[in-house]
This record gives C-alpha cells, sequence and structure tokens, in this order.
C-alpha cells in the first residue's frame, strides 16, 4: 500500500511513498523535480509581495503543483503581521480560483486564522501542517472544517480528535521516514499499522484525488 506525505522539505524517493514537496518562494528558491508539489509564501520569508505572488501565480497552474502552501501567520517571526494577513488572504484566494487545497503555517495565530477562515469562506480543504496542539484546539479546529497533519512530534490526545476522517501525515522538515510516522502515529493510537495505513490513504485520496 502507498504511504502518503503530504508535506515534507526533504523528498526520500522511496518508491512506496506519494510525496508532496514543499518549494518556499523565496530570494533562493529550493529546486526540484518531485511530480507532486506545493508552492507557497511563508510568512518568514517575506522580502517583495509583488515579485513573489507574481512567482506564485505562476507556479500555482503547473501539473505539478497540486496544493498551495505553505503559507500561513506566526507571530513569532519579525514579519508585519497585518502583512501576514494580507498575504496570506491572497493566497488562500489563489487556492480557490486555481481549485486547490491550502497547506497552512500557523503560530500562535488560530483566532486571526478562524476569523478569515469564516471571511472567505473556502470551498478546497484547509490542511494545518506539523500540527502539535492541544486535543481542546484540535477539537476547535475540526469543528471549524480544517484538516490536520500529523509528523513525528504531536500530542497523542490531539491526534485522537483527528482520528479517523480529519487525519493527515507528513514528515515536514524531519529526517526521519513517512513510515516511522505512520508507526507513531498507528503506537499512539493503539491501531494496527495496516488500520492507519488504510485510513491514510483514503483521508489523502479524497482531497489529493490524482494520488489514488
Amino acid at each position: 500500500m502507498n504511504l502518503y506525505n503530504i508535506h515534507t522539505h526533504h523528498p526520500s524517493g522511496a518508491p512506496s511513498a506519494l510525496e508532496i514537496v514543499n518549494i518556499l518562494i523565496k530570494e533562493q528558491p529550493d529546486e526540484t523535480d518531485a511530480p507532486y508539489r506545493s508552492y507557497g509564501i511563508h510568512p518568514a520569508y517575506i522580502y517583495n509581495v509583488e515579485e513573489q505572488l507574481a512567482q506564485l501565480r505562476q507556479q500555482a497552474t503547473l501539473p505539478q503543483t497540486v496544493a498551495i502552501g505553505e503559507a500561513g501567520l506566526d507571530k513569532l517571526v519579525a514579519t508585519d503581521f497585518t502583512l501576514q494577513q494580507q498575504l496570506f488572504k491572497t493566497q488562500a484566494l489563489v487556492a480557490e480560483q486555481i481549485g486547490k487545497p491550502l497547506i497552512i503555517h500557523c503560530v500562535k495565530a488560530w483566532q486571526e486564522l478562524s476569523a478569515i477562515k469564516k471571511e472567505i469562506t473556502p470551498t478546497q480543504p484547509w490542511i494545518i501542517h506539523g500540527f502539535r496542539g492541544k486535543p481542546e484546539l484540535a477539537e476547535q479546529l475540526i469543528a471549524q472544517g480544517f484538516y490536520l497533519s500529523f509528523g513525528s512530534r504531536f500530542n497523542p490526545e490531539a491526534l485522537r480528535k483527528a482520528w479517523p476522517d480529519r487525519l493527515l501525515a507528513e514528515t515536514d522538515e524531519a529526517e526521519t521516514s513517512i513510515q516511522a510516522v505512520y508507526q507513531q502515529l498507528a503506537d499512539a493510537l493503539s491501531l494496527p499499522l495496516e488500520t492507519i495505513s488504510f485510513k491514510l490513504a483514503e483521508n489523502t485520496t479524497s482531497i489529493f484525488c490524482f494520488l489514488k
């Protein structure tokens, strides 16, 4: 069975892993020949909004681009927060215009994120990547329609809130394998690896139907 990694900066190339490689639009962009990619303007790497948005729009419609992001809000970076919000909204609207999911980076800005989602009322899935929050936050976000993607570090109780229908998996910047992340999720949920693998395949392909 295929294993689905919805967000990685270090593609493994493993034949059983279907990986969405994240490319940050910054002054020195990453290079990749990955068949599945997401392009986004990270709040920590905003240097020229017009230029970066032009690059994003150019990359967004490529057949290899399967999602927009990671885009987001981060109160721990130096970038002006009002600018972050404006740019995040713009990226969310690009995702709507091209009909692709939005992968989200969020640090200490959950109220603002929820308010923007309510304002935009997106039809495309919004995915919180690398979720490490508490179960109460997980429950609130799921009630608002978000998907939660878990890597190698997570709160087991929050994981249980996302299981079964709002759960996705990733490796992000970690050097660990997606196989290892799947096993961690299975262990935390006290479920067979096969059960986790089947449900993650179902969840991921419902969002990224071309991965079937």
